[in-house]
This record gives C-alpha cells, sequence and structure tokens, in this order.
C-alpha cells in the first residue's frame, strides 16, 4: 500500500528531525545555530534560524516542528505560533501518530 501523503511528509519531517538533532549536539554554545526547515516538502533545503532555547522548545512535543513561512500542509498540520521567520506546526490525525512513533526523544532501544 503506498503512503498517504500526510504520511510520506511526516516521515520526511521525522528524517529531518534527526538531522536537527545532531546540530543540537554540534551547536551547543553557538549563539545562533542554523537548523534544517521541517517541513513536510521532501524537496525543501531551506534553514532556520533558532536559538537552541527555540529548537528545544518546539521539540518538547514530539508532534511540533519549525518550518519556514509558507512550508505549513493545512490538510495534517495547523500553525500554532507564528514567528518572523518561521512557523511551528503541530500534526494532527495519522501524521501526528507516525511523528510520535518516529520521534527520536521517544523511542526506547
Amino acid at each position: 500500500m503506498k503512503d498517504s501523503h500526510a504520511e510520506k511528509g511526516a516521515k520526511n519531517q521525522a528524517l529531518l528531525r534527526e538531522v536537527n538533532e545532531r546540530i543540537v549536539q554540534v551547536a551547543h554554545d553557538a549563539a545562533h545555530p542554523e537548523f534544517l526547515c521541517e517541513c513536510a516538502d521532501t524537496n525543501c533545503v531551506e534553514m532556520i534560524e533558532l536559538s537552541i532555547a527555540e529548537y528545544e522548545s518546539i521539540r518538547s512535543s514530539p508532534v511540533r516542528f519549525p518550518v519556514k513561512l509558507g512550508h505549513d500542509y493545512p490538510e495534517f498540520e495547523r500553525v500554532v505560533e507564528e514567528r518572523e521567520h518561521y512557523v511551528v506546526v503541530e500534526k494532527f490525525g495519522e501524521a501526528a501518530r507516525v511523528v510520535a512513533k518516529l520521534d527520536p526523544r521517544s523511542r526506547t532501544t
């Protein structure tokens, strides 16, 4: 069975989140590190400048992601916070279940 657009986008966001987790590990002391846009577009390579504290605040929820303005997909996520250079989206439905399951901070080894 082929993945739905919501599920495919959620899997892409989970992968980008894994990369951004590595950025947090290596950029611990950077004043304004850049993170990959965690949108559902598999072709997006845009960056977002966030402080570690901003990123950690978003990551406190396994279903929230920082994305560039206009990179949200209303069919499976809603904008819950707007900032100058990015928005925070929150997944719902099947997409929320997929990203929660794939969240590296929630997984057990």
